[in-house]
């Protein structure tokens, strides 16, 4: 297999003089650790392009893709790339649930002009930032994270020192981010965060990475069947 880079972001791939398709590479400044990979092939190469690329980029690379793609990811995982992540997109209701909710756990809403929002901000920072370490870190500063990622409504709940301990973020029917520091009380959190959604809409929609502890027990909440994801791949 011969490899040519043919403009910049872009690598075309040939074997016996036929083109195989493009491999296009791009960056992510928000997590900007890795090069990001993005195939556009006719068919899946016999050997292996990665060692060259990373070579040429300097950088680890990644790929985000659908668990679908059954014969490329195969072809990867062959060929050193490791899965360091699952990504779950759930749309549910509350007929999806395990079990009924309970209603005692006291949650607060709030909107980007109250005084805690920035609070919350922070805190959804300092989570995203933990649970994004060991597979893609976090590279952009917290203004920048501040500005482009939380949504402008959400719910959040206080220890008894009053410092914040559970706290979601949330836009219509979304549950954007779940954030926690406590796992004894976070289960608790989420059904009232779930009682409030299910109030206005009939369905709520999320994501949720295996390597996000809170997400997760958002997501166990519901009869939900792990089939399809999307996934985080990393070759070092």
């Amino acid at each position: 297999m011969k490899l040519r880079k043919i403009n910049p972001q872009t690598y075309e791939l040939f074997e016996n003089n036929q083109s195989l398709g493009t491999i296009s590479t791009y960056r992510n400044p928000f997590h900007d650790s890795c090069i990001y990979l993005k195939f556009n092939l006719i068919k899946i190469p016999t050997t292996s392009p990665f060692l060259e690329i990373r070579k040429q980029e300097q950088k680890p690379l990644q790929v985000m893709i659908e668990s679908s793609h059954t014969k490329l990811v195969d072809f990867m995982l062959k060929n050193g790339f490791k899965c360091k992540r699952y990504c779950f997109e759930a749309e549910v209701s509350a007929t999806d649930l395990k079990h009924p909710l309970r209603t005692n756990f006291k949650v607060v809403p709030f909107i980007a002009t109250d005084p805690i929002y920035s609070k919350c901000c922070d805190f959804l920072y300092k989570y995203y930032k933990t649970t994004h370490e060991l597979v893609s870190p976090l590279t952009a500063s917290k203004n920048e994270f501040i500005t482009e990622v939380p949504t402008r409504s959400g719910y959040y709940n206080l220890d008894k020192q009053g410092r914040l301990n559970n706290v979601a973020f949330t836009e219509n029917n979304e549950i954007a981010y779940l954030c926690s520091v406590d796992p004894t009380n976070c289960s608790s959190f989420i059904d009232s965060l779930l009682i409030k959604v299910f109030k206005k809409y009939s369905t709520t929609f999320f994501e949720a990475d295996d390597t996000d502890w809170a997400a997760s027990e958002l997501l166990d909440k519901f009869n939900y069947k792990k089939n399809e994801s999307f996934n985080t791949y990393i070759y070092e």
